[in-house]
């Protein structure tokens, strides 16, 4: 007795027919989507606010996978290239774009103090 889908093939006769050649098995799939949509009240579900922000501080301040150092005089600040370039055109395109480097590790960040480098480095 066979259980599962009714339109399965027999070995026997997979073997023996088109779809099978040189070893190699040709298949035919149809995929379907289904939408369904929620009707009805939206009072009672609370969505909480996001804390995304907070999450990308603490990974900043974790220093956990830094792929970026920032040199501003005498301190350094590590960054997250993939994060600075969300969130910046200028950082996307120095690290990404087409005449940027991914492979760059290191910028050296000229005519600023450091605390003040922090200040904007930290804005949210």
């Amino acid at each position: 007795m066979l259980k599962g889908y009714k339109r399965f093939f027999r070995r026997t006769l997979l073997e023996t027919s088109e779809y099978l050649k040189d070893d190699c098995l040709v298949m035919h799939c149809t995929v379907g989507v289904v939408k369904t949509r929620f009707e009805g009240s939206k009072q009672g579900v609370i969505v909480p606010q996001s804390d995304m922000g907070r999450n990308f501080k603490d990974l900043l301040d974790s220093e956990v996978c830094c792929d970026i150092v920032f040199k501003v005089k005498s301190e350094s600040f590590k960054a997250h290239k993939l994060i600075l370039a969300a969130r910046s055109p200028v950082f996307r395109a120095q690290f990404f774009g087409l005449v940027g480097d991914p492979s760059l590790e290191e910028v050296v960040v000229e005519d600023i103090e450091p605390f003040i480098f922090k200040v904007v480095f930290n804005f949210n």
